[in-house]
């Protein structure tokens, strides 16, 4: 049967399999300010697209364009993108099956401070069980994996009727861009994974996102006359206290069955000079995340969290009068569609009954946070899921590792997913 050859083969070659993905680990691919400074993705690209010329896969290789992605909402312009390619593989089918999109992002958040780490970020070092360094969770495990899964399907001579599509893509970190670029390319197919790291879950629903900014003026003097004075940090506050208030509506009346509920997260708050001088202004930075909605398109739901905010905002400001005069200036500098697939898509199915055979326990949720899942299902028209590698508390942090296993396990997932989906014919 396919699936015994599939997982005798992996465990056969296993140990190649690991060191792929340490030579992966080890090669720098850190982005820079979150891609506003550029990125480092060209040397993981290099291992990758080495791979997949091995596999007879077609290559195309091309920087992120801003004039191409900026029609997309939640597009992070101005960033340095020379230098820094998409790696995408195309290995067309001979026949008229499924094509697949397998999507992960080859850059990785810096490592910081090199002492704190117990082992080297980019040594990809194997302890026991575990692979440790930059990227192992995040999500070098699972792009590592896509392709290795590629050349178990190979490798025991098997052709694909549909397209796989591999793209190992930049920019992730800094919002999504690579994928975004992806799209703008026209590259689409009947479905999509992407890596992120679930633990091995199947997640269909990830939350939407937007990044305010907030700043408030008020009237600065000595604060030893304070009351002849307007504090910004004080009106800030009022402005704060309605938007959790909104929060507190929302938890109490929104509900998804995989999702956590709305939040929205005071991250950065900046104001003042002195403890002696009242401040006259004050900016706040705010994460809100929410929930994909049936009844609504995503603009429609994007629009209506929007102009919710807006109103809570709204409300500060006319119990106050100096608000009213000198009212605050709101920007959103980054955000994210929300995203669902439906459980019952032939996707979500044919990937349960993978799962099924695989692992002891198949799980279904959603994704808390937002990933490119969003892109390559609300603007490249495919229905995609979400399931990869390691676990996400262990993502952006000191002695970051993988377990080998579930690397193991989830390269076995991929290869019998591609066979089910794409179709497949013995050479």
């Amino acid at each position: 049967m396919k699936e015994q050859a599939i997982k005798k083969w992996i465990e056969e070659h296993k140990e190649a399999f690991i060191g792929f993905l340490a030579e992966l680990v080890r090669t720098d691919t850190q982005v820079i300010d979150q891609g506003i400074g550029g990125g480092h993705e060209k040397n993981g690209q290099a291992v990758i697209q080495e791979k997949l010329r091995e596999l007879h896969f077609e290559i195309d290789a091309f920087d992120v364009d801003d004039e191409k992605i900026k029609k997309f909402p939640g597009a992070n312009l101005g960033h340095q993108n020379s230098d820094r390619p998409n790696v995408v593989g195309v290995l067309k089918g001979n026949g008229d099956g499924q094509s697949l999109i397998l999507n992960g992002h080859v850059d990785t958040m810096p490592f910081g401070d090199k002492a704190r780490w117990k082992y080297d970020p980019l040594s990809g070092q194997v302890i026991g069980d575990q692979l440790y360094g930059l990227g192992a969770t995040d999500m070098k495990g699972s792009l590592a994996a896509m392709v290795l899964a590629a050349e178990v399907v190979q490798r025991l001579g098997y052709t694909l009727k549909g397209d796989l599509i591999i793209e190992s893509v930049v920019d992730e970190e800094g919002g999504g861009n690579g994928t975004m670029a992806c799209v703008a390319r026209g590259y689409q197919a009947d479905g999509a994974i992407v890596g992120e790291p679930t633990q091995l879950h199947l997640q269909t629903a990830h939350m939407g996102f937007l990044f305010h900014e907030i700043t408030v003026t008020g009237k600065s003097l000595h604060s030893s006359q304070l009351w002849e004075g307007v504090n910004a940090i004080d009106k800030s506050m009022k402005i704060y206290q309605s938007i959790k208030e909104l929060e507190r509506t929302w938890l109490m009346t929104r509900r998804h069955p995989l999702l956590p509920g709305p939040t929205i997260n005071l991250g950065v708050i900046e104001g003042g000079i002195a403890g002696s001088v009242v401040p006259d202004q004050c900016t706040m930075k705010t994460c809100l995340h929410y929930h994909p909605e049936k009844q609504e398109t995503n603009e429609e739901t994007r629009n209506r969290v929007v102009n919710e905010v807006n109103q809570a905002i709204e409300n500060a400001v006319k119990s106050d009068p100096w608000l009213t005069k000198n009212p605050p200036k709101v920007t959103i500098y980054q955000e994210g569609f929300a995203f669902e697939t439906p459980l019952d898509h032939p996707l979500v199915q044919d990937m349960r009954e993978v799962l099924d055979d695989v692992l002891p326990q198949t799980i279904v949720e959603g994704m808390p946070a937002g990933c490119d899942a969003r892109t390559l299902a609300s603007f490249g028209n495919t229905p995609t899921i979400i399931l990869g590698c390691g676990n996400p508390q262990h993502c952006h942090c000191i002695d970051e590792s993988l377990p080998i296993n579930e690397f193991l396990s989830l390269i076995e997932i991929y290869a019998q997913f591609i066979l089910s989906w794409c179709g497949t014919s013995e050479t």
